[in-house]
């Protein structure tokens, strides 16, 4: 079996590609509140965060089980052809919640913010290949590519033109074609250790990788949901402008989640490894060091939200946050709970016990849907802002739980 290789490239790669993705976000609202104004800003908000809802249905949560595939269970293009099968299904049900929801051209601005967030569902299956065969540092530079490329056209098409609908319009689809065409000329240049496997194409095996991935695509699912409820539940009784207020203050929160993401997101394949050859000391190892680093990053995230973020927040996108500052602060605490509950979704994916994602997950919605409506009517945005830190914090306390058991259970397995 392969070895990690060139860690340290892996690792930097992986910041970069991650980072652009992350700032990505963070541009793309920054240029319409800045060139669009307040009130198409927070459309653009709610749309952004129904297509990131939708982007569960296109990835079908099967990255961290391809990554961690390492007996080459399936074929690269088994993961490709249900690949095209869940993107279908996710740009389906863009168009039927765009056409059922908005009228004119906002449907066609929501239909499009949806296929940008489609490539990333596309390019994500050529990334796990690249992941599985320990090619992070490819992974990494294709990330950085399209990611730079999609805020860049963006940025300049929104400039000249000023129109909204061509602007979401052109970027999905170049950003598509630029997807196709770099990860396809990277995994033939780095096909890696998958082409020895001596098999052809089975089209059965596309339906048991979705079987096996639904109970993981329904937890993602429920998982972005439970994060989107706050923004939803404003919807429903505060105009656009607190739509706007809400996404500009929860962007850093993504912060600390991307922090997580640059030790974790290379270090999965060889969790998994050291999980199978009960190697539960080291594995343990890995995952306090992982919950170490998070904890760290995610109070100096806090510290430098609490003293600077709030006015560089202001600064970028040119809106007064002043009444926010407590609001603020309970958004980056979530967030860094929230980075925990990302850490223990993937570990427990990755040693294949995800079977309690779905009830976790079921446990969390009737817990905290319910109350999001009368919380953002009794207090505001404030009441969206704890509905958040509310939900992350169960999810957390759940996660946590379930893998201290395996661990245990595991370890009185391996002594009797």
């Amino acid at each position: 079996m392969a070895k990690e290789k060139n860690t340290k490239k892996a690792f930097l790669w992986n910041m970069i590609g991650s980072t652009s993705y992350s700032l990505s976000s963070f541009l793309y609202l920054m240029v319409v509140t800045r060139i669009c104004g307040v009130g198409p800003a927070g459309f653009f908000s709610l749309s952004y965060a129904t297509a990131q809802l939708l982007l569960t249905v296109g990835r079908y949560g099967m990255r961290t089980y391809q990554a961690t595939d390492l007996d080459r269970k399936y074929l690269f293009s088994e993961y490709e052809v249900s690949r095209i099968i869940t993107c279908g299904l996710m740009l389906l049900f863009g168009i039927i919640y765009s056409a059922w929801s908005f009228s004119g051209e906002y449907i066609i601005i929501s239909v499009f913010i949806i296929m940008m967030k489609m490539v990333d569902a596309v390019e994500d299956v050529f990334h796990g290949n690249f992941q599985q065969t320990y090619h992070v540092e490819i992974m990494g530079k294709m990330l950085a590519v399209r990611n730079i490329y999609s805020a860049v056209y963006f940025t300049a098409a929104l400039l000249v033109t000023q129109n909204l609908a061509f602007t979401c319009t052109s970027t999905a689809v170049t950003s598509l074609i630029l997807c196709l065409v770099i990860n396809n000329v990277f995994t033939k240049k780095y096909p890696g250790e998958a082409v020895t496997v001596n098999r052809s194409f089975q089209f059965s095996n596309v339906w048991k990788l979705l079987k096996i991935c639904t109970p993981l695509f329904v937890g993602t699912f429920l998982s972005l949901l439970l994060y989107n409820i706050p923004k939803y539940a404003m919807s429903s009784v505060m105009t656009d402008e607190y739509q706007t207020y809400y996404s500009v203050l929860f962007m850093p929160s993504f912060v600390i989640t991307l922090m997580c993401e640059f030790v974790f997101k290379p270090t999965i394949t060889t969790i998994a490894e050291l999980w199978w050859k009960n190697d539960l000391k080291k594995f343990s190892i890995y995952v306090l060091r992982i919950i170490g680093i998070i904890l760290i990053c995610g109070a100096a995230v806090v510290v430098a939200g609490h003293l600077l973020g709030r006015t560089l927040l202001e600064i970028i996108y040119g809106v007064d946050l002043s009444p926010y500052k407590l609001h603020f602060i309970v958004l980056l605490v979530g967030g860094t709970i929230g980075a925990g509950v990302y850490m223990m979704y993937n570990i427990l994916i990755a040693i294949r016990n995800g079977g309690c994602i779905i009830i976790v997950y079921a446990i969390t919605a009737v817990l905290t849907i319910f109350p999001a409506t009368f919380m953002v009517q009794k207090w505001g945005i404030m009441g969206a802002c704890m509905n958040y830190l509310y939900s992350c914090s169960i999810l957390f306390i759940q996660f946590a739980a379930i893998l201290i058991y395996v661990i245990l259970r595991r370890k009185k397995h391996k002594t009797s």
